[in-house]
């Protein structure tokens, strides 16, 4: 009786099976279709993402490397020696203003004393000529007078080269201390705020550099995280594939065993058709489900990865400073730095011009008070011709008798200028004393003059460079993280897909375990051309847990009793996360 009852009962269900297979093939393509779209997609955006935090750490490169180590250090030292120069001004021109003070008191000095000179010459000049008269042609003394008058011409030539070296001093020094008046007015007006302001500029600076490099440390080792989970991701993200082919493959078991129910080679009783039917529900139920578990635990891995990314980028974001109220803006600081620097070289552009001009003016002094020294010998040598001459004179007087009476008279005046000469001398020498020192006073350059009139420039361009590096680095950071922030957030809604994918595939577990329940034999065995449909459905598989659930399923077929060469299997990407 009960074999005719499952005779009666089986061919009415199995002649209604056969279009239940068909829809739920097509329902299993359906969901296999949409799952690789939303992942295939995810895929792209991902790729995308990778792409882009690529470039970000080459932009995060360009903000650490905006301001060069080494130059901005320099450019730091050049900035605080321009700022300990301009506050040491005030006492830089105070000293300068008495060394201008001194040359100007001793090129007075030199003047007046040259001109007691000229007039001792020419007084000279006069005696030469009375001892011809007083000599009255007497043997002898006109060739001494006219080798004398001869002396003093000389002399008086190279007094007149001194005079005008002395006369060309004297003309330069007023104006040079005209510069040194207004440089003096405009150090009242610059310090010491100018220089204090330019030292804590330099200061900013430094600090700036280490707060930039840190900042970018810690927003590169967050885009390098982020790009390690990103690549890790790429591989979890094949289980949409591996979803997708697992799908298709039960798909295309549910069409053979729709052939295979049709044959009556394969099934040729109810019996058999029950059989088959309720093993290859049971296979496809554990298939599907398997299937399902596997894409539901990696999704969620994928999305708590994803959201994990997005968590960092926010950190990131915050970290470069999003938004004007958020942060100093490393390039906004430079900009405003440039501008200061920029400023201060401009007002002390007139100060170097100033010290330039000083410095010429104590150089020149020094040249001239060197070529003055070397004709102070003059003043020596005429002293000691004049002193021979009264001698000469005195001796000759006394051979004259009462008739030299005239030449002693001339004798006495000529010991009388000598008087004056030798004053003359030392003044003159204690004058020069007194403008050597002042000349090399300020002759001397201050503070590696040398460079000042590039230093500064030099600076500004270093803090130039950078802050356009900078700006431009902080600007491609924030695009890049707001995109990739955008991409993440699709390719969390592309993972988190349970409601779409996940719900129907239960629901199609739960009608494939209600047939494998139905048309269960517990004593039933499998036909040599049913296990022949199995070998087929075998034969679909690309997974190595595919061949694993069929094997405990159905006998497995020779050869294929485990993962073979070249099959693939669901990346257990628990640790990439």
């Amino acid at each position: 009786m009960e074999w005719v009852e499952q005779e009666a009962l089986v061919p009415d269900v199995a002649a209604a099976f056969g279009p239940a297979l068909n829809a739920l093939g097509a329902e299993l393509d359906l969901v296999a279709s949409g799952l690789d779209k939303r992942f295939v997609d995810a895929g792209h955006s991902l790729a995308h993402a990778y792409d882009i935090v690529e470039k970000l750490i080459a932009s995060l490169d360009h903000v650490t490397n905006a301001l060069d180590r080494e130059a901005a250090d320099r450019a730091i030292a050049t900035m605080r020696g321009n700022a300990d120069r301009l506050a040491r001004l005030p006492v830089v021109q105070a000293d300068r203003q008495r060394s201008l003070d001194i040359i100007q008191q001793a090129t007075s000095t030199v003047q007046e004393e040259v001109l007691r000179v000229d007039r001792t010459l020419d007084f000279l000049q006069i005696c030469g000529r009375n001892i011809k008269v007083a000599a009255a042609g007497a043997q002898g003394y006109s060739d001494f007078a006219d080798a004398m008058i001869a002396k003093l011409d000389v002399s008086e030539r190279e007094m007149h080269q001194i005079s005008k070296e002395v006369a060309q001093l004297a003309t330069t020094v007023p104006c040079v201390v005209e510069v040194n008046r207004v440089l003096a007015s405009e150090c009242a007006h610059l310090c010491p705020h100018v220089p204090d302001k330019l030292a804590a500029d330099a200061i900013g600076l430094q600090n700036n550099q280490i707060d930039t490099a840190d900042r970018a440390d810690k927003i590169a080792t967050v885009a390098r995280d982020i790009r390690a989970k990103l690549s890790a991701s790429h591989g979890a993200m094949q289980i949409g594939d591996i979803t997708r082919q697992r799908l298709e493959h039960a798909a295309q078991t549910c069409r053979i065993l729709d052939a295979a129910l049709a044959d009556p080679d394969i099934a040729p009783d109810p019996v058999a058709a029950a059989a088959l039917q309720g093993r290859a529900m049971s296979l496809l139920a554990a298939q599907v489900a398997d299937a399902t578990q596997d894409f539901q635990h990696q999704s969620r891995l994928l999305a708590t990865s994803f959201q994990s990314i997005g968590t960092q980028l926010a950190a990131m974001l915050s970290l470069s400073g999003e938004g004007a109220a958020e942060r100093g803006s490393d390039a906004a600081f430079l900009e405003v730095l440039e501008q200061s620097v920029a400023e201060v070289d401009s007002v002390t552009a007139r100060l170097r011009d100033a010290d330039i001009r000083s410095t010429r003016l104590g150089a020149e002094a020094s040249v001239t008070v060197e070529r003055l020294g070397q004709r102070l010998t003059t003043i020596y040598r005429v002293t000691n011709d004049v002193q021979i001459m009264a001698w000469n004179t005195d001796l000759r007087s006394f051979r004259m008798g009462r008739a030299g009476d005239g030449l002693a008279r001339i004798a006495a005046e000529i010991r009388g200028l000598v008087k004056t000469l030798e004053s003359v001398s030392g003044s003159v020498a204690t004058a020069f004393e007194r403008l050597n020192s002042a000349a090399d006073a300020i002759s001397s350059e201050p503070d590696g003059e040398t460079s000042q009139g590039s230093t500064l420039e030099a600076a500004l361009n270093v803090i130039r460079a950078g802050a356009q590096l900078t700006r431009e680095g902080m600007s491609e950071l924030d695009q890049n993280a707001v995109m990739i922030r955008d991409l993440v957030t699709e390719m969390i809604g592309a993972v988190e897909c349970e409601a779409v994918f996940s719900d129907p595939l239960l629901d199609i577990i739960g009608r494939l375990e209600e047939w494998a329940t139905r048309y269960a034999q517990t004593d039933a065995v499998l036909t040599e051309q049913a296990s022949r449909v199995f070998d087929e459905i075998s034969r679909t598989y690309t997974m190595s847990s595919e061949r694993q659930i069929h094997g405990r399923i159905v006998p497995c077929p020779s050869g294929q009793d485990g993962p073979t060469e070249g099959t693939t299997d669901v990346v257990d990407c628990d640790g990439l996360f």
